[in-house]
């Protein structure tokens, strides 16, 4: 495998957390008992949370732990070369990339790690948290869960857990980690089994609906799934395509992605740290829910509208 500098994870134990910038959100949930928690699930015996990352990605893998860091800090390129390994433009092929992507685990587990050192936004024990505060049921599915950290982290603040996802590369690591760590979370893979309607309290969506390719069925299933009063919480990394680290981002307006979530039935009510969104389930057959939606479409339609006009203006600027 031919390694770049594109696409590199920071390393902390090169790079020191600024916490100066940091948006109360994130220095609440860095500061909290639920990080503590988290750091703890993600800690192999007496190991810290750096050497217990690696040593499970080498245990599972079979390789040695440096080469399992490289992995980590230089995955996108080789989640590129998987990505152009076949013909994703169609949905066979972008599902296969998805069941089969290897380069992910290194990414995610990586990323969980940044999570707990300060160096990224800690989604997952923010979102514990916001959970706690807003609901008292104790159902919830992480959906799009990746390598199962956030899953983990509300299992072992006692909620009810499954955990969701398409990849069955990404299901088998969670699922092996689960058992070696002895948290019990229920699995659904979504390549061949369905959700059941109206059972979760809370639903975390985290780095996971820009990659669906048909966001309209995705946001009422998630609709159809969850309880009226429910909760859904969702981030949105929106990219203009390229032919490199946003193959995979299949969406690239955040207004238009937050309008089809409502037309589903989910009405943002916060934001966390300006980064995580989150939404109650609402009945949208509801004559008000009706207008308040008309009127939406057409500010949304106003803002694409001006994005259009300022992308063409500096498109004349630059050719002239």
């Amino acid at each position: 495998m031919t390694w770049s500098s594109q696409g590199v994870h920071i390393d902390p134990a090169e790079v020191t957390a600024d916490s100066g910038g940091w948006h109360p959100d994130w220095k609440a949930a860095f500061q909290s008992r639920e990080m503590d928690t988290y750091r703890s699930a993600l800690r192999l015996g007496d190991l810290d949370v750096r050497e217990s990352v690696l040593q499970e990605l080498s245990d599972y893998h079979d390789l040695p732990p440096d080469e399992c860091r490289k992995r980590c800090l230089r995955w996108e390129e080789w989640s590129v070369e998987e990505w152009k390994s076949a013909d994703r433009s169609t949905p066979g092929g972008l599902q296969e990339f998805y069941k089969s992507v290897k380069s992910w685990v290194f990414d995610l587990t990586w990323y969980s790690y940044l999570q707990a050192t300060g160096h990224a936004f800690p989604a997952s024990v923010a979102a514990a948290r916001y959970a706690q505060d807003v609901t008292k049921g104790r159902d919830y599915l992480d959906f799009g869960s990746g390598t199962g950290t956030t899953a983990q982290l509300f299992a072992r603040l006692g909620f009810r857990t499954t955990m969701a996802d398409i990849s069955t590369s990404l299901l088998d690591y969670a699922s092996w980690r689960m058992e070696r760590h002895g948290d019990q979370v229920t699995r659904i893979d979504l390549g061949t089994e369905q959700l059941p309607t109206n059972a979760y309290d809370f639903i975390t969506a985290l780095d996971t609906l820009v990659h669906v390719p048909d966001f309209d069925a995705t946001a009422h299933d998630l609709r159809r799934v969850i309880r009226p009063g429910g909760y859904l919480l969702a981030n949105f990394d929106v990219r203009a395509k390229d032919d490199y680290g946003s193959l995979w981002h299949l969406h690239n307006d955040i207004h238009v992605v937050d309008h089809r979530l409502r037309a589903a039935g989910f009405v943002r009510t916060h934001t966390l740290a300006d980064l995580t969104r989150c939404y109650v389930a609402v009945d949208p057959t509801r004559l008000s829910f009706k207008l308040a939606m008309a009127t939406d479409t057409v500010v949304v339609a106003l803002k694409r509208a001006k994005r259009r006009g300022r992308a063409l203006v500096r498109s004349l600027r630059s050719s002239g």
